[in-house]
């Protein structure tokens, strides 16, 4: 028998079913005093020589205490100064240690942060988010003629409503993440929060030109949500609608929370806390105390300074906040690899802006906040998403490649970085333009296997030819790069080989890609996408085809393919043909690149014939069983049937793929006369297999199946 030091046995919670069973009591909480009587710690707080804040910041800290006292006692600047030093990359964050907040007053989940996301979100895509890309930014005002950057973020939001869907958004997301892993909501009804969050300071600005400062949470998001979760019922819409109502107040209005908005709030806290403090008499507590007592408060560091080493406001609290999060957690963003990268990579370029090494410009490309028009104007390239992607690669890969391949082991604590390390971390952020594309996890995957990371282009000191024009600009690169242009061949490289990525005829490597017969995701030897793209960018053959795949990718014509080109001299079929002359079949017509087979063996015939000619005699002893007998006429048959089966399986699925791509609209299943009777001829073989093939009932059957009357 447990019994607590309250006296009641087991915590007198044993036949309650719907709830978890109970090893804490809530704490007794007195209600928010008044707002005169935080005056003291508020002005304690603004005194203290390692904090940056404005007087909103400084009440919003204040007012959300629990025990103000203990607050003005932690922020004293006077004698031994109690905030906790944080160092983080370029200074120190300065927080206030564990103290009691709470929860409905000024709190939000982070609305921004990208903690759920596995994808940056981007307006170059084709499907762009459905709300404004947000971003925080360092609150930066002037003093006396003299910037001055604060500790508190600042981000534009139209109006109250704008920022209620984007709370909404966040906890939804993060409740959902990883199949709800990160909900906490059973834990915080058994004993609470035990665990400090750590918050941060928001001033949201409004359309209107108002504005209203909340804090955030930086860590502990999980827990933040799950606390509404508990105090609503554990339904994730509901503990939104809660949490909005609550701490933002009606979405009608406009501007910031009024004063009679913010006196409401604590006195509704205080009705609170007077129901769980009745309740807690009880010698069985009912549901509404225990989710309101647990819900009620919870522990909280607060960040309320960040300072450079030689004692200046710190000019990025973004990356100081990053840094801290990364110190908190083995990953920044536990819960998707991609998330992690992606994070990790803005991270790196706000590193690379401090640095002088990328502009500001091109930091804005680079982390999805602008959209085509925005980067033609600025960085004078073809606004295709193309070239989105082809920003990054350069940045990372090309010029100060040295200088960024250090920050990329400082970011991610790796010691070697090496063309999968790389490859697999910038992905994510190189095809954020085609994050709506069917194919894109396929091409992420691509990038992970090393993707256009070739010699030529990492480590080469090459730059992206500007102009409007992408097909003026390819065909630029093609005439350059065929005259011996290292520049334009790493160029090449990376626009025809990411396009080529997007199209599928570039994926990864893989145990089950070897084939001799001509299919959909096949290949007729094993070879890296760097591999394949490095055997391209040696031949003229190859070049041509790189510059063919993407004319056809930027055209977006179903009537413009990418074509396949001779990648050596060589003599084919008594005709003599010469590197990068068009491969012609026996029709006189163009052959055309349909899978990725097709470009794997044009990049190295030799190889690509050799190989498939061992693929075949194994496959051939496999179907003889290796013994020399000859097969009955059956076997031979049925395996011909399986084999042709799985063909067209392959086939369909290949074109059922072109079709998600490129739309029905180009009738790449042909006509649907035609259509009709590749299907009649289906039903046919379905009819044979199922009349002729073996019974797989519980019993005999009694058919006529001939017509013959010849029964049982």
């Amino acid at each position: 028998m447990i019994t607590s030091a309250f006296g009641d046995s087991e915590f007198d919670d044993a036949d309650d079913t719907s709830l978890p069973p109970l090893l804490r009591r809530p704490e007794p909480t007195p209600g928010p005093v008044p707002v005169t009587a935080l005056r003291g710690a508020r002005k304690k707080l603004l005194d203290n020589p390692l904090t940056n804040l404005n007087e909103d910041a400084a009440t919003a800290v204040t007012s959300g205490a629990v025990d103000p006292g203990l607050l003005a006692a932690l922020v004293d600047g006077e004698g031994t100064n109690l905030l906790m030093a944080k160092p983080v990359v370029g200074g120190t964050l300065y927080s206030i240690a564990p103290h009691r907040r709470y929860t409905d007053l000024g709190v939000l989940p982070d609305f921004i942060n990208q903690r759920w996301a596995h994808q940056l979100h981007t307006p170059m895509d084709v499907e762009p988010p459905t709300l404004p890309r947000l971003t925080y930014d360092t609150l930066a005002v002037t003093i006396d003629g003299k910037v001055e950057y604060l500790a508190i973020f600042t981000v534009r939001m139209k109006d109250r409503a704008a920022l209620a869907k984007a709370v909404e958004d966040s906890m939804r997301r993060t409740h959902e993440a990883q199949g709800g892993a990160n909900d906490y909501t059973d834990s915080v009804l058994q004993q609470g929060v035990k665990e400090p969050l750590t918050l941060f300071l928001v001033r949201v600005e409004y359309d209107d030109g108002t504005s209203d400062t909340y804090l955030v949470s930086g860590d502990g998001n999980s827990r933040l949500v799950s606390m509404w979760l508990a105090r609503s019922g554990g339904e994730i819409d509901a503990a939104a609608r809660l949490c909005i109502a609550t701490v933002i107040g009606p979405l009608g209005k406009s501007g910031p929370r009024s004063t009679s908005e913010i006196r409401n709030g604590r006195q509704q806290v205080e009705a609170m806390a007077a129901r769980v403090l009745r309740g807690l008499g009880e010698k069985t507590l009912t549901e509404a105390t225990r989710r309101e007592g647990h819900t009620m408060t919870f522990p909280a560091t607060v960040v309320v300074g960040a300072r450079r080493q030689d004692g200046t406001p710190l000019e990025d609290l973004l990356a100081g906040r990053d840094d801290l999060l990364a110190n908190l957690h083995v990953h920044v963003t536990p819960w998707t690899e991609g998330a992690q990268s992606a994070q990790g990579m803005q991270r790196l370029f706000q590193h690379a802006v401090r640095q002088d090494l990328i502009s500001k410009s091109v930091m804005r490309v680079l982390t999805g906040q602008a959209d085509l028009d925005e980067m033609r104007r600025n960085l004078q390239l073809p606004a295709h998403r193309l070239w989105a992607t082809a920003v990054p690669q350069q940045v990372l890969l090309a010029g100060n490649y040295r200088r960024m391949r250090d920050l990329v082991r400082q970011e991610f604590g790796i010691s070697r970085v090496t063309r999968t390390a790389l490859g697999s971390r910038m992905g994510t952020v190189v095809l954020a333009p085609y994050r709506s594309a069917a194919n894109h996890d396929q091409a992420v995957r691509t990038f992970d296997n090393g993707g256009t990371i070739t010699d030529i282009v990492w480590g080469h000191d090459w730059h992206l030819t500007k102009g409007e024009d992408p097909v003026q600009i390819l065909d630029e690169l093609l005439a350059k790069a065929l005259a011996g242009d290292l520049d334009a061949v790493a160029e090449l490289t990376v626009l025809g080989g990411t396009a080529a990525i997007l199209e599928g005829l570039l994926t990864r490597d893989r145990g089950s890609k070897e084939d001799y017969t001509r299919a959909d995701l096949k290949a007729p030897y094993r070879a890296t996408p760097t591999r394949i793209l490095t055997m391209l960018s040696q031949t003229r053959g190859g070049l041509s085809m790189l510059h063919s795949i993407a004319i056809a990718h930027v055209a977006d014509d179903p009537a413009i393919l990418p074509k396949a080109f001779h990648t050596a001299n060589a003599v084919i079929d008594g005709t003599a043909v010469d590197d990068g002359q068009p491969v012609i079949d026996r029709a006189g017509a163009r052959v055309t690149l349909e899978y990725e087979w097709d470009l794997v063996y044009f990049a190295n015939p030799a190889e690509a014939a050799s190989r498939k000619a061992t693929l075949q005699a194994e496959q051939q002893k496999k179907k003889d069983g290796g013994s020399g007998i000859e097969i009955p006429e059956h076997v031979r048959l049925r395996q011909q049937l399986t084999q042709a089966v799985t063909d067209a399986s392959r086939a369909a699925s290949a074109l059922r793929r072109m079709v998600v791509q490129k739309g029905r609209e180009r009738d790449i299943f042909g006509s649907p006369e035609g259509v009709d009777a590749l299907r009649q001829k289906l039903s046919g073989i379905s009819d044979i297999l199922l009349r002729y093939g073996p019974s797989h009932a519980a019993f005999d059957l009694d058919l006529d199946l001939d017509g013959d009357g010849a029964g049982a």
